[in-house]
């Protein structure tokens, strides 16, 4: 993995290096964050420096974007949750089966980076992912909306709290994944019986829809 881009010379002027982003910085940047995410979700306690020498590049080029480790981790973070905000959608279904394609694909998403994605959620920037989040929690509170009016989700609670306890019950499942404790168990069916737990299903009915919406999932 390397990354390179226009330098300056000792002299002062501009050095060309070919460089996957050319002149254009924001992309530059994006990739630069791609490759940390790739680094901390396997190596989370690694440091800019650590990032720098596994993608090959100047640690320079980091501290300039990232003065501190925090603010990489936060950059990464955040702009994470904005992605996975936009990419939220619905799919046809019940209301029960929309809960859990959508807890299934934000699963796929994540799975991979679960140690850094809780390692950064976990501290002051909790708030701000959730108020990232809204759009995808939107959706689950709609879903568990007209599962309340038909009877089939949990009516008890409002809508908008149910979908924040299972917006917090993949986060539990993340870290979870992330410490070890999901030896033996698949993590994206666990997340789901969860989450459609949460939004009122029994036990047996939850595990009813995983096994449905798994299928479409794979």
């Amino acid at each position: 993995m390397r990354f390179s881009r226009r330098r300056r010379s000792r002299d002062g002027s501009a050095a060309a290096v070919p460089s996957g982003a050319g002149n254009d910085e924001a992309a530059f940047e994006n990739r630069l964050i791609d490759a940390a995410v790739r680094v901390l979700a396997s190596s989370p306690q690694a440091s800019v420096e650590d990032i720098a020498r596994r993608t090959h590049t100047d640690p320079r080029e980091w501290r300039v974007r990232f003065p501190t480790r925090e603010d990489l981790i936060e950059r990464a973070v955040m702009r994470g949750a904005h992605r996975i905000a936009r990419g939220a959608f619905l799919e046809d279904g019940t209301p029960a089966e929309q809960v859990a394609l959508l807890v299934g694909r934000l699963w796929d998403d994540q799975e991979p980076v679960a140690p850094f994605i809780t390692m950064g959620v976990r501290t002051h920037l909790r708030i701000p992912v959730e108020e990232a989040l809204a759009p995808a929690r939107a959706l689950f509170a709609d879903a568990v909306a007209r599962g309340a009016a038909d009877g089939t989700l949990r009516a008890d609670v409002s809508p908008r709290a149910v979908a924040w306890l299972i917006e917090q019950s993949m986060m539990d499942c993340l870290e979870a994944l992330a410490r070890g404790l999901m030896e033996g168990e698949d993590g994206r069916v666990f997340a789901i019986r969860q989450a459609l737990a949460t939004a009122g299903l029994s036990w047996m009915d939850a595990a009813a829809v995983t096994a449905a919406v798994e299928r479409r999932l794979s």
